[in-house]
């Protein structure tokens, strides 16, 4: 029997923690596999090389020392040891979730979906935007996909996921009746281009 104080009380529910589970060996191999030592080095090395580069050209070349030249190569060598650290970062924490060999249950919706293509390569990225329960709906997370995954969701609606927590690498879906398990899909063939 409830007191009429504890009715007046609206209920609010707790935020579910993330369920964890550990990651099965084939996950494991799956996460491994995205692995890459040489790409952040290739990344870092190609920076050092323009600054090697274009250093002693600013220096001794009188016309590439206004402003414009400096600004230019600046920010390309910026944008470079960007996409290095952004590389790095990446590769860490996939080592870090493979240490810690665990991945999260979450609920949440999946609120957008997109494709990006630029017109040379193929096949184009797929991505998923879900807005974890408890997180910011506002700042949904987001997923890289297959197209097969990408084109069987639907957005607005409820689904359950499995993801390595720092890589964010998507490892399970669940949206009704349909099952996206990552490590059954990842050598799906890509239909060629229209």
């Amino acid at each position: 029997m409830t007191s009429q104080t504890d009715a007046a009380v609206p209920a609010t529910e707790p935020v579910p923690a993330a369920d964890s589970a550990p990651l099965t060996e084939r996950e494991r191999q799956f996460l491994r596999a995205k692995q890459s030592r040489e790409a952040p080095r290739v990344l870092w090395s190609s920076t050092v090389l323009a600054v090697v580069c274009f250093a002693p050209a600013l220096y001794f070349e009188p016309e590439a020392r206004g402003f414009w030249p400096i600004a230019g190569v600046s920010l390309a060598i910026g944008f470079m040891a960007l996409l290095a650290w952004s590389e790095s970062l990446d590769q860490a924490n996939l080592r870090d979730d493979l240490a810690a060999g665990v991945k999260f249950w979450r609920e949440g919706v999946l609120t957008g979906v997109m494709q990006r293509d630029d017109g040379e390569s193929w096949p184009p990225i797929y991505c998923l935007y879900i807005a974890i329960d408890g997180d910011d709906p506002e700042l949904p997370t987001r997923f890289s996909v297959p197209w097969n995954c990408y084109e069987a969701v639907r957005t607005d609606l409820r689904v359950r996921i499995a993801y390595a927590p720092k890589a964010l690498r998507l490892l399970n879906l669940t949206q009704g009746d349909y099952e996206y398990v990552a490590v059954d899909r990842q050598f799906d063939v890509h239909p060629p281009p229209p």
